[in-house]
């Protein structure tokens, strides 16, 4: 496994206490917000790079803060080479919710797998806890010979179009193994 950043390093830490993750295995690849393709996330009107502060280690790192949105839609890929063949692993996106959220429905959480199958989930956000950090699950997968040499995608999306979106922070994704 290749070093982790210093963000990095806090996300994959701070993995393993994460209200919602309850596959709390070590933490094989952390990708920080920064590293996720967040669709308006360099347009300041939409989003805004805001430091944040690991309620373990307490280290600060810059996440992304949804300041409003109609269109929400959050991507991130994974070299599955980079993982142990055979091995199931989980994948979550790690979030915080601001007591203003607002999602007006459920957001769709889709997982691509290796083989090309997709697993598709539905959270209801608005009624998650606030002000703590969460582990979104997005599914599970594994590699084998076959697939160790594609990527595993996932996204978070809420693209109704019509309806504006707020209170969401969005600190990165994690991949560990599960049970």
């Amino acid at each position: 496994m290749a070093q982790l950043s210093p963000e990095q390093a806090i996300i994959s830490s701070c993995a393993q206490n994460l209200e919602g993750l309850k596959d709390k295995g070590t933490c094989v690849a952390a990708l920080s917000a920064k590293e996720l393709s967040i669709v308006w996330g360099l347009d300041s009107r939409y989003w805004k790079t805001v430091e944040e502060t690991d309620p373990d280690s307490h280290q600060k790192l810059d996440v992304s803060e949804l300041i409003e949105v109609c269109w929400l839609q959050i991507d991130g890929k994974y070299n599955a080479s980079k993982l142990t063949q055979g091995v199931k692993y989980g994948v979550y996106f790690i979030v915080k919710l601001n007591t203003n959220v607002r999602m007006n429905g459920k957001v769709t959480l889709k997982l691509t797998r290796p083989d090309g199958r997709t697993e598709v989930t539905r959270e209801d956000l608005d009624k998650k806890p606030k002000n703590t950090w969460l582990g979104l699950k997005v599914g599970e997968f594994s590699t084998n010979a076959r697939t160790r040499h594609r990527n595993v995608k996932f996204s978070m999306n809420g693209c109704d179009g019509t309806s504006w979106k707020t209170g969401l922070v969005v600190i990165g994704a994690v991949i560990l193994p599960v049970s």
